[in-house]
């Protein structure tokens, strides 16, 4: 995780400003000066966004409720972002991954966001596909309580045995006590990511 806390803290240039030189004479001022107040200005309001994981985010569903203020002159849509990993922070235009912490401030027109994300936050443990707890928007999470308990429901009597199903308890459901819902009669089913009642 230090890794995506890096993200929050790097500058990120989403501006092409040698494209803007030569147009400079056209305009009556200096496009390359604007572009860089431009980008101070958005590395100020980045230094004063959240880092770190954000695990209320982690649901594609939630992020995407997020952009129902977001202007719509954008060319990304809502759903190519939220399915990036980022939710809308209110602050200008800014979207933010909610597991590296990566803040964009414009949208390019020839590239989607799951491309910026890559440029600027290579080592996102979402891009890179490892299990930070991402609910897709379709992802649907049922299980048939009578088959999911392996080994029968008769071993996890005993709440020494249920808490010991909680060694693979994920890290960001830290919120959540694996000793208090081992209390309460759960166990813990690694492949499904779940807390079950038995």
């Amino acid at each position: 995780m230090a890794l995506q806390e890096k993200a929050a803290d790097q500058r990120v240039s989403q501006h092409d400003v040698t494209s803007l030189a030569p147009v400079a004479a056209l305009l009556g001022f200096d496009p390359v000066q604007f572009v860089k107040k431009m980008e101070t200005e958005e590395q100020e309001d980045r230094a004063k966004m959240q880092k770190g994981f954000n695990s209320e985010m982690r649901s594609e569903a939630k992020r995407l409720k997020t952009f129902v203020t977001y202007d719509s002159f954008s060319s990304w849509t809502p759903q190519e972002m939220a399915a990036a990993g980022f939710y809308f922070t209110g602050i200008k235009s800014g979207v933010q991954c909610f597991c590296c912490s990566l803040v964009l401030f414009c949208n390019a027109l020839k590239r989607l966001p799951i491309e910026d994300h890559k440029e600027f936050s290579p080592h996102c443990e979402f891009l890179l596909g490892t299990d930070v707890g991402n609910i897709a928007k379709y992802d649907i999470r049922v299980k048939n309580p009578e088959s999911g308990v392996r080994g029968g429901k008769a071993k996890y009597q005993e709440e020494k045995a249920r808490l010991e199903t909680f060694q693979d308890w994920p890290f960001y459901a830290h919120g959540t006590s694996p000793r208090e819902l081992s209390a309460a009669g759960f166990v813990f089913t690694v492949e499904f990511i779940e807390a079950q009642r038995v």
